[in-house]
């Protein structure tokens, strides 16, 4: 997947003022992404961009991110089911009440629980 350069952008400006082999926190790439529309594909792309640049991502512990997680996979099945497609981010939020930004966390939390 070539990522989009809004997206490069992103992970540019959050390496910028990082040590090289520094680790990324995950809300860090969570609150850098912000507002804009990000599918699951692009966070696992800019996870892998981070990661090829020298840097690992981490989660702290007790974040929460598990539990979300739980709900976010669950949303998602069902309404991959139902559309017949990958839903987005917004979809998955308004069907499990979570906010977009913890369901793009929750994704890229079990992206990195995939490694």
């Amino acid at each position: 997947m070539t990522l989009r350069s809004e997206l490069v952008a992103v992970v540019d400006g959050l390496l910028a003022d990082t040590k090289p082999g520094a680790a990324i926190e995950l809300d860090a790439l969570g609150d850098a992404i912000g507002a804009r529309s990000v599918s699951a594909d692009e966070i696992d792309a800019m996870l892998r961009l981070i990661e090829a640049r020298g840097h690992r991502v981490e989660t702290r512990p007790g974040g929460g991110g598990e539990a979300a997680l739980k709900e976010v996979l669950a949303a998602a099945r069902v309404l991959r089911a139902e559309l017949g497609r990958a839903p987005r981010a917004s979809e998955i939020a308004a069907r499990a009440g979570l906010a977009e930004i913890d369901v793009r966390h929750a994704l890229a939390l079990a992206r990195i629980m995939q490694r």
